[in-house]
């Protein structure tokens, strides 16, 4: 690999946020709190000198990516911060490729628990979607 393509993490200020966020209709009832919200955790890449500077970056960026806008079927609708779901601290020196960056522990389960968590090929990449060009702003 070359140098340049390795991220230095010598100091260990690399983590890993959650954000969480949701997408329903402005116009709704916030008093049903069991209503059906399409739901995101979205993984970012944060640098910070401490885990409660990571977690205030984190928090920046999910509201930061609050929005409105109108549907197709014409109802306004808006994507709303909801809060941070995980903070993970990124330990390994060098961030390359093939580098462990988060990992969960299920506990003592199984055998065929186990076996069932694993996906084929075809099913892991027909939930790939495609990366959405965006629009250039100001142009």
């Amino acid at each position: 690999m070359k140098i340049q393509e390795k991220l230095s993490n010598e100091n260990g200020h690399w983590y890993i946020a959650e954000i969480i966020e949701k997408c329903e209709p402005v116009e709704r009832n916030e008093k049903q709190d069991l209503r059906r919200v399409t739901t995101w955790g979205n993984f970012h890449l944060i640098k910070a000198k401490s885990p409660k500077e990571a977690f205030e970056k984190a928090e920046k960026l999910g509201k930061e990516s609050e929005y409105k806008f109108t549907n197709v079927d014409k109802p306004e609708m808006e994507w709303t911060f909801i809060g941070i779901g995980e903070l993970i601290p990124i330990y390994d020196e060098f961030i390359e490729d093939g580098t462990e960056l988060m990992w969960t522990d299920y506990g003592f389960i199984s055998d065929r628990r186990t076996k069932r968590m694993v996906r084929s090929k075809e099913n892991i990449l027909n939930r790939i979607k495609p990366k959405l060009k965006l629009p250039k702003h100001g142009k």
